[in-house]
């Protein structure tokens, strides 16, 4: 093929150029094939060439390209704005599709080349917001429409469709309304519409259905009897588990940790990465170490101290891994959440503590904090970015402790 492209001089038909884009797109290829894509980018510019027609494509900060005339669009790669480019002008305007499913899907392959492709996000993120939109949008009529014609009331009639006789959560509700705020955002970037009509939809009096396991948390108790239990079993799985309840980690945080982010002499451990799951375009899982927690910013990171009993596991954890640059390797390779998880019910049902995920682990270690340190104290402990994250958890601390006998006397008394 490409012996037979050198030698012709012939440019290429629309209708024959857009042949190969739809083969090319349709491949699923991340790169491409390299003939058929030297093809494609030589070939458009040949006909853009032919006819006249000017473009100019500029760098972002994040490594993109971005176009912004006859249109605005950013993309990874240069031949996916000359697609879009070239559909415009000899087959497919990209503006004249402006229902909500049309700007979703642009939205998609954005965030996924601009984000997940370059590591700025993970693929189970990505994967996430595209079972949202199946599980709220797909098929539905908002989905349909115009999002030039979309008005608030409209969107209220859709979040109480989908609310209806407390179908869904509350936290459900929150990911339905963020796929449509992301939708709107890519809209305004890209001169769909001026404003997000979404944000200011009210939506507190819509009733759904109750998280049951929202207020559930360990007691002080049950962690006791799960960390003794944790060093009685001694082997890797366990150590993470009982370093957890020493710490306010995530998981991903805690894979990630290594040796050279411990301080023996001030007994402290910094917090400043995680090691997510990724996908490749195979659908294989493998994992990606990120010089960043969840917060994504440096003021998500922070010190801990370590107990003493935390620095007595660490030690033994160092024996059993003297070599390794990670702290917690099982394998040779980091520790998978649903295993920490498979070993953490194991260590329960033994000393009969009702289950709950490890994420709960660090729900318990905020609660606690609350209890002690003040708000801009747990805010930092927790590397949480928003203090409205923090107060989340802060909340919980009068509904699991409730009020005192004693403050209550002090109210109801009647002597003043």
């Amino acid at each position: 093929m490409d012996e037979k492209y050198q030698n012709n001089n012939e440019i290429m038909s629309p209708e024959l150029i857009l042949s190969l884009i739809n083969t090319y797109k349709s491949s699923k290829i991340k790169s491409g094939d390299p003939h058929l894509k030297s093809m494609l980018i030589n070939e458009i510019k040949r006909k853009f060439k032919e006819d006249n027609i000017t473009y100019k494509l500029y760098p972002t900060n994040d490594g993109r390209l971005k176009l912004r005339v006859p249109f605005q669009m950013c993309r990874k790669d240069e031949l996916d704005l000359l697609i879009e480019l070239f559909r415009y002008y000899y087959g497919h305007d990209p503006k004249t599709d402006t229902s909500v499913e049309a700007i979703f899907k642009e939205w998609a392959e954005d965030f996924k080349s601009g984000f997940v492709e370059t590591g700025h996000r993970s693929t189970l993120t990505y994967e996430r917001y595209l079972t949202d939109w199946k599980r709220f949008y797909e098929g539905s009529e908002i989905a349909r429409m115009d999002i030039k014609k979309l008005t608030a009331s409209k969107i209220k009639r859709f979040y109480a469709s989908i609310t209806a006789h407390e179908a869904i959560t509350r936290r459900g509700l929150n990911n339905a309304k963020t796929i449509l705020n992301r939708i709107y955002d890519y809209a305004i970037d890209n001169d769909y519409v001026s404003s997000n009509v979404a944000r200011s939809v009210r939506t507190s009096d819509l009733i759904c259905k109750e998280e049951d396991n929202e207020e559930l948390v360990y007691s002080d108790a049950e962690r006791y009897k799960i960390m003794n239990q944790a060093k009685i079993e001694d082997d890797v799985f366990a150590r993470a588990i009982f370093l957890m309840f020493s710490l306010c980690v995530r998981v991903g945080e805690l894979r990630s940790l290594k040796w050279s982010d411990i301080n023996w002499d001030d007994k402290t451990v910094y917090i400043h990465s995680q090691i997510v799951r990724q996908k490749d375009d195979q659908g294989h899982e493998y994992f990606e170490y990120r010089n960043r927690t969840k917060g994504k910013k440096k003021e998500a990171n922070r010190i801990q101290p370590l107990s003493d009993e935390a620095i007595e596991l660490l030690k033994k954890q160092r024996t059993c891994n003297p070599f390794g640059e990670y702290i917690f390797l099982y394998r040779d390779k980091p520790l998978v959440t649903n295993t920490v998880n498979h070993h953490l019910m194991r260590i329960c049902e033994k000393v009969g503590v009702e289950y709950l995920s490890s994420h709960k682990i660090r729900f318990w270690s905020v609660v606690n904090m609350s209890k002690v340190l003040n708000a801009a104290e747990v805010q930092y402990m927790a590397g949480h970015l928003d203090p409205a994250t923090t107060d989340h958890y802060r909340k919980r601390v009068s509904k699991i402790d409730g009020v005192s006998q004693e403050t209550w006397n002090q109210m109801y008394s009647l002597a003043r």
